[in-house]
């Protein structure tokens, strides 16, 4: 009995304790700095271990409105309420933010149990004891007697917990024109949105389309944080629900990213700035899949920093542009600034930086209403300075088409002139080409594509006529230690001055030389046996032994192997063979101790040094 006797008298005081609400009628009381609150980190304790515990642990709150920020802790909030009328009356607590996931509410009186409230968005909506958008509990409250109530609350959104007591139906009638309002912020939105997509259908031009987007994804969030789609969409969707806030959200990343690429022309005239809004836009995908895997705390705290860069992103394209001159970007600023100022109102708000009042629970509707007039304004006069640019352009078109045709018989005659001096600068520069294709740069003489069109012509003619046709193949001995000791540019000096000596030992108009590649050159003899291309060859070698190539104080003598060939073609396609004879004969030239002449003859010769 003593024990009993104890713990009435723990409960007793455990009631004085606690801040008593004296209700009057028609009053609207805001309980901010009568609630106390206790903090529970993991979370694990229950009504009866929170009643028993000293006052010493529960502090009173400061705020008008309970503001925790994003916080995985439980805390329980306990008031009195009372009222000195001479009968009962019934008031409703309203806990006006809809995205609070649990709120359990515990209601003593005489320290018995009188009720007990679940709700919270993981709930079906239709489990609420009164269906509202925001978290509404009766209380029936007789005269002169104290009501103890205790809320246990857990969020993974931002733990924000307004609270008020509203005296009869005053609360519905209060909803009633709230929700009016809403209905015309709504319907308004849908408005610019369809208003904006039929433009989109009627001139294919892809800022609407964005734009019309993002007015969807802004009218979603809006809706989804008051608590409405939940009310009137999906009541018995408690996933989806808590989910299509993060949808919503990334739509916020992407959709206004890709609508300022499109909208300020960014692609055309700041492609890296393009490239990072392009990034950012695609951000909305990664996040709208991992909405459903990751956890919520997780999401919406990375999301809505990522908004922030988001949105100082686009407000720097602005200012980019409107520097640049783009005769939209002041409009379009204008209204990123209201979005701007609203989003850093509400993530400051959600992050506990600043208190919940009338502004930041209306700063994003009132920005994102005033950026969504704004822009749809920003794209009319878009629109309409691009066909008043259009039309000045058509008629500039017009007259200078008019004064093309009153000059036109004089132009004639100097369009004739202009033609013949183009045609034959024209025929000058192909033939110019022409000699650059078929020559060699560093030597001078023809290189191997204009050697191989001249010889496939000259072997053919060879073929009909029957008359002999020589290939001398010429390779420089040792042009490999001479890069590699003295530097490419003496190899370069080597080849050039190679190429005279060959091209001075060729003196008939049909004989040509060419560069085969490397420090290879090619002999093309047509009309020439075997006896007058050894000849040719042997004159070069001798050349050779006769020249040196100076540089600086370097003086070198240089010295080549060749493989001469000669036949006169039983067909017109047997030009490979000679050009195979000659290069297996250079090889030889080669292996038998270079600066030498081999050639297939009974009457063979070697060139001596």
């Amino acid at each position: 009995m003593i024990r009993y006797c104890c713990l009435l008298l723990l409960l007793v005081t455990h009631f004085a304790a606690a801040n008593t609400v004296i209700l009057e009628d028609g009053q609207k009381i805001q309980l901010g700095q009568q609630i106390e609150y206790l903090k529970d980190a993991d979370g694990m304790l229950s009504i009866d271990q929170v009643r028993a515990l000293d006052d010493a642990q529960w502090q009173t709150s400061e705020q008008d409105i309970l503001n925790f920020g994003y916080t995985s802790a439980t805390y329980w909030l306990r008031f009195s309420l009372s009222h000195a009328g001479s009968a009962a009356e019934r008031h409703l607590l309203e806990i006006a933010y809809p995205v609070l996931d649990q709120i359990d509410t515990f209601i003593y009186r005489d320290g018995v149990l009188q009720n007990h409230f679940e709700m919270g968005d993981r709930l079906p909506f239709h489990a609420r004891p009164i269906e509202h958008p925001h978290f509404v509990i009766p209380l029936a409250l007789p005269p002169h007697q104290d009501t103890e109530i205790y809320l246990r609350v857990q969020s993974s959104s931002s733990v924000q917990v307004p609270m008020a007591i509203w005296h009869g139906d005053a609360l519905l009638e209060h909803s009633y024109v709230e929700a009016l309002g809403r209905a015309l912020f709504y319907g308004a939105m849908l408005v610019m949105a369809i208003y904006n997509l039929l433009i989109f259908v009627s001139v294919r031009e892809t800022s609407y389309l964005w734009y019309v987007l993002h007015v969807t994804a802004t009218l979603f969030l809006l809706a989804s944080m008051q608590g409405v789609t939940f009310q009137l969409l999906w009541p018995e969707s408690t996933v989806w629900n808590d989910r299509v806030l993060l949808v919503a959200l990334s739509g916020m990343l992407s959709f206004p990213c890709m609508f300022v690429r499109s909208f300020l022309k960014i692609p055309q005239s700041r492609p890296k700035l393009a490239r990072v809004l392009l990034v950012l836009g695609g951000l909305g995908l990664v996040t709208t899949a991992g909405a459903f895997v990751l956890p919520y705390r997780i999401m919406i705290v990375g999301m809505l920093l990522c908004i922030i860069v988001v949105i100082m992103c686009c407000l720097w394209a602005g200012i980019v542009r409107w520097r640049d001159g783009f005769h939209a970007a002041k409009f379009y600023l204008s209204a990123w600034i209201f979005l701007l100022m609203g989003g850093i109102l509400v993530i400051s708000n959600k992050m506990g930086m600043l208190p919940r009042n009338w502004l930041t629970e209306n700063a994003a509707q009132l920005g994102a209403g005033a950026e969504i007039v704004l822009l749809s304004f920003a794209l009319a006069y878009r629109m309409n300075h691009e066909r008043q640019m259009r039309n000045q352009a058509q008629k500039e078109s017009a007259d200078a088409q008019r004064r093309l045709l009153e000059h036109q018989m004089q132009a004639n005659e100097e369009l004739d002139r202009i033609v013949r001096e183009r045609t034959e600068a024209l025929e000058q520069a192909n033939a110019q080409l022409t000699k650059i294709s078929s020559t060699d740069a560093l030597t001078g003489v023809m290189n191997r594509r204009a050697l191989d069109s001249l010889f496939e012509l000259e072997y053919k003619r060879a073929y009909r006529d029957k008359s002999p046709i020589a290939i001398i193949m010429i390779d420089l001995d040792h042009f490999k230690q001479i890069n590699d000791t003295h530097g490419h540019h003496v190899g370069d000096l080597c080849l050039a001055r190679a190429a005279e000596i060959i091209r001075s030992c060729i003196r008939r108009p049909p004989d040509n030389c060419a560069r085969w590649g490397g420090e290879e050159f090619v002999v093309l003899l047509p009309n020439t046996d075997l006896d007058g291309a050894v000849t040719v060859a042997e004159t070069i070698i001798a050349k050779f032994a006769e020249s040196r190539v100076c540089h600086d104080e370097l003086s070198l003598k240089m010295a080549a192997s060749m493989g001469a060939a000669s036949h006169v073609p039983q067909d017109a396609a047997g030009r490979e063979d000679l050009l195979k004879q000659a290069d297996e004969l250079l090889y030889v030239a080669k292996a038998n101790g270079r600066n030498r002449v081999e050639f297939d003859n009974p009457r063979k010769r070697t060139a001596n040094n």
